[in-house]
């Protein structure tokens, strides 16, 4: 609860995230998935900049682009956040906390084993950036975790989708040069 009451008690107290707590985790994941995707931009555009471009490798969704627009839309923006948000968030942070880790040491093993799933699918700028957003959206798991595995998964879940459909849609479209 304390991460929840220093990131987002504007969103609504305490007490009436356990009468609605998927509410509250959607709110929160949709929040951390705008500021996913902007910090992501900003990232990826630093990275361009400063970097040589034969380091920073492929994007790990390029096999998205042979599956046509509902391929992208399910693959990239359900499927794929569903299952690397139970994969890089939901078991890893359930066995840190069994273990004794407290919220900021989870964050630290979400972001790692995020960032480090990319890095090995698409390279060394997929995994800064992926690192940075599994920070994020572990900020998400462990601020809803006082609710429940599930709450917390989804806002997680949620955060993933939106940054994932933000990313794949309105970046390319508003960046041209990004996309």
């Amino acid at each position: 609860m304390s991460t929840y009451n220093l990131i987002f008690a504007k969103l609504g107290p305490t007490s009436q995230v356990g009468n609605r707590p998927y509410r509250f985790a959607s709110l929160v994941g949709a929040c951390i998935g705008g500021v996913s995707t902007v910090l992501g931009v900003i990232a990826i555009s630093l990275m361009l900049v400063l970097l040589p471009k034969e380091i920073l490798g492929q994007s790990a969704a390029t096999f998205l682009s042979s599956v046509g627009t509902l391929g992208v839309l399910f693959l990239g923006v359900f499927f794929i956040p569903f299952l690397e948000t139970f994969l890089a968030q939901l078991l890893p942070l359930e066995l840190a906390k069994m273990i004794g880790l407290d919220d900021k040491a989870c964050v630290a093993v979400g972001a790692i084993v995020f960032g480090v799933g990319h890095y090995l699918n698409g390279g060394l700028a997929h995994g800064l950036c992926a690192a940075m957003a599994g920070a994020l959206f572990t900020t998400g798991y462990v601020t809803m975790r006082p609710w429940g595995y599930v709450p917390a998964f989804w806002a997680s879940y949620v955060a993933h989708a939106l940054n994932n459909l933000l990313i794949l849609y309105a970046v390319p479209f508003v960046f041209p040069s990004l996309g």
